[in-house]
């Protein structure tokens, strides 16, 4: 037997973690994020083009670069230093990468083929999963206990959570949340070792700034954590010991604070007033019954009281947001500062969205970005499943995101203020390095639950919570390896441990069950396919009985082409009682008894000119409990309604089995194109086209009692 020495096994284990990724990302099927409009930020600058038509649904691998090179001098000169005009003037990170990127595919390409004309991401994924994998294998090894049992699970839960696909996915993206990623497990992974083994040393310290310098250059969301790096890192001036190493850390700390400072003074316009605006107006007023007070509160003239609940892509009634005018009574009075003392000052409003901020980090991935490539499968917004288990319950949690979350926060703080005690009496071998570690971790992960809703309102919220997500489950991932680490030291009583393991799992059992059952009457009423059809009542009168199915009838597309329900082949068939509609099956006292009422849908933006109330489209969201959103002032047209599909509101009002294992049509539209919303087989509200042949269909009727 060959006898490895301990680096000799890391090595290894961050090889096969690095063929692991690989496997993951690109076995059977190439898979990655689709862009939601911001790849351009990326590509633009960086010399290579997009194809639009692939935007939102489709994971793009391959770009073209706009010339081609037939020599690697001239392709390099180009990588450095682009011919492009950049009107983006976005600067982050993320472009190291790249780059980097670039010049390695662009090298195979010219060896291949004697030319380069196309940037392929998988060289991007590739630079990624490399430094992914070295992150892993190092926060693992800082986390070991030494019990053999114990190593293994850690290793397992580590494989679980940092090689989810919500978060790889993003290494085949322009997003810079793959260099917010593999920036902040780098940071994170060699912070760990250095403080668990209380010492510093060059090559760490180089790894620990440059990576720290990565993540907070990454994204604008970050900026606010590289100031925060810096502070932490004062620690080490006090246990680096020779001068040349303090130096060293002092002259680390001021490049993190000068960079930083740089970022952020580097926001573009484009960027920072667009997020500015949605913080006010898509934040503080969205969902305010009194918008009117709120902007006196916040000294802005109660005229810009119209624009509640709108986002900049918006009809903005004449107003500028650009403009001087908007600039001087918005902007001018009213920043990141303002509008985090406003919360600070309402402490109801700030519940109200770190309820919300905590609903939407339940998904990792992007809900309206596909996965796949169109020539892998031609399904629009199609998600790859493999390796998916943590997000999967991470979804469980839907309406007690809040609770989970805070419990959460309340175990970690619990379980490191022990460690300070068990430290303080030297019963522990622990650094006070580590103990401040954990805590600034909580700092980190409680200032970015509501840092995306200050510094961007609601806007993209659920992709904006990347980074808390990040956070949170680094912290579920130290805290799973503190609890072990106790109880090898026999500092925590394994039956405790157990009680507590036991409880979250029937907790977990029956949260999960939630959407799964009912307890509704249920009715029999006609027939289809010769079985008899079951109903869930969904609210009962003196006269009539509001009906659902409670089974899914068929699978069939909403329509050809048209996501517009008055006009809809589904509507058609539902209400057809000949030979090949839902009704050929119904006695004719049944046909009697469904009673036609008036009822409003919700119609796509491209019928706008048929609208009969509402001023905007219905915004999208997909977390139930929040997925109806503006519903009553979108557009709307009213129509007498038989046999019909449940709109979004009246899914979203009404208690009932509303996860069917598969996905289902909702009667309301989608903003694009000819798609229309769905309940998917999770029961969440995603969208597909409406000439999606798989997606089921779930009537509801209005039935007058005998």
């Amino acid at each position: 037997m060959i006898n490895l020495s301990p680096r000799h096994r890391y090595i290894i284990l961050a090889v096969i973690l690095f063929f692991a990724g690989v496997i993951l990302l690109y076995v059977p099927n190439v898979v990655g994020i689709a862009d939601n409009t911001d790849f351009i930020r990326i590509s633009r600058p960086s010399g290579f083009l997009l194809d639009n038509n692939l935007k939102f649904f489709y994971f793009q691998r391959r770009f073209e670069y706009i010339k081609s090179f037939d020599n690697l001098y001239d392709f390099a000169g180009f990588v450095l230093n682009p011919e492009t005009k950049d009107e983006i003037g976005l600067k982050s990170t993320m472009f190291l990468f790249v780059k980097a990127a670039q010049l390695a595919d662009g090298t195979v390409s010219y060896l291949r083929y004697g030319k380069i004309e196309h940037f392929d991401i998988a060289a991007l994924s590739t630079v990624f999963l490399l430094l992914h994998a070295v992150s892993v294998t190092l926060i693992y090894k800082a986390l070991k206990t030494g019990k053999t049992a114990y190593d293994l699970f850690i290793l397992l839960f580590l494989l679980t959570v940092f090689y989810n696909m919500g978060y790889i996915l993003y290494y085949n993206s322009l997003f810079g949340e793959s260099a917010t990623l593999a920036g902040f497990l780098m940071w994170f992974s060699v912070l760990l070792n250095m403080v668990h083994n209380n010492e510093v040393k060059y090559p760490a310290l180089i790894l620990y700034f440059t990576s720290g310098i990565i993540f907070a250059g990454a994204k604008v969301a970050n900026i606010p954590l590289g100031f925060l790096i810096a502070v932490f890192s004062i620690y080490f001036l006090f246990i680096a010991k020779t001068p040349g190493k303090r130096i060293f850390v002092l002259l680390g700390i001021c490049l993190t604070v000068s960079a930083s400072a740089s970022f952020y003074r580097e926001i573009p316009e484009w960027m920072a007033k667009p997020n500015n605006y949605h913080s006010i107006f898509y934040g503080i007023l969205k969902g305010s019954d009194t918008p009117e007070e709120e902007l006196q509160k916040l000294g802005i003239d109660t005229k810009y009281a119209v624009l509640a609940n709108t986002t900049v892509y918006d009809d903005l009634d004449g107003f500028d947001v650009f403009g001087e005018e908007f600039q001087k009574e918005v902007h001018d009075k009213v920043g990141p500062l303002e509008v985090s003392l406003y919360y600070l000052r309402n402490p109801g409003r700030m519940f109200e969205k770190l309820k919300l901020s905590a609903e939407s980090s339940v998904f990792i991935r992007p809900t309206y970005l596909g996965n796949y490539s169109i020539e892998d499968d031609t399904e629009i917004v199609k998600f790859v499943k493999r390796n998916s288990i943590w997000e999967w319950i991470r979804k469980q949690f839907n309406g007690y995101a809040f609770g989970a979350v805070t419990s959460v926060f309340l175990l970690y703080f619990s379980v490191t203020l022990y460690q300070f005690y068990l430290l303080k009496k030297k019963k522990v071998n622990r650094s006070a390095g580590f103990i401040l570690m954990k805590f600034t971790l909580m700092i980190f992960a409680g200032s970015q639950w509501i840092f995306p809703v200050i510094g961007n309102g609601e806007a993209d919220l659920i992709k904006h919570m990347f980074l808390f997500n990040l956070l949170l489950d680094t912290m579920i991932v130290l805290l799973i390896g503190d609890i072990l680490k106790l109880m090898t030291e026999n500092m925590l009583n394994r039956q405790i441990v157990l009680s507590f393991l036991a409880f979250f799992v029937v907790f977990f059992v029956l949260i999960s069950a939630d959407g799964r059952i009912s307890g509704n009457k249920v009715l029999l009423f006609g027939r289809y396919k010769g079985q008899p059809l079951e109903w869930e009542v969904l609210e009962e009168t003196d006269g009539y009985y509001f009906v659902v199915a409670k089974n899914i009838v068929e699978f069939r597309p909403f329509s050809g082409n048209t996501n517009y329900w008055p006009e809809s082949d589904i509507k058609a068939w539902l209400n057809d009682d000949s030979e090949k509609g839902f009704l050929y099956e119904f006695s004719e006292n049944e046909k009697n008894r469904i009673l036609p009422m008036k009822r409003r849908t919700v119609i796509p933006p491209a019928f706008a000119d048929r609208k009969e109330y509402g001023s905007r489209p219905l915004y999208w969201f997909c977390i139930p409990g929040y997925a109806s959103q503006n519903y009553d002032s979108a557009y709307q047209v009213e129509n007498t309604e038989k046999v019909f599909l449940l709109s979004i509101k009246e899914w979203e009002n009404h208690d009932f089995k509303k996860i069917k294992g598969v996905p289902y049509w909702l009667r309301t539209p989608y903003t694009i194109g000819t798609t229309v919303r769905i309940v998917g087989e999770d029961g969440y509200v995603y969208h597909k086209k409406a000439d999606t042949e798989n997606i089921g269909v779930l009537p509801a009727m209005i039935i007058k009692k005998q």
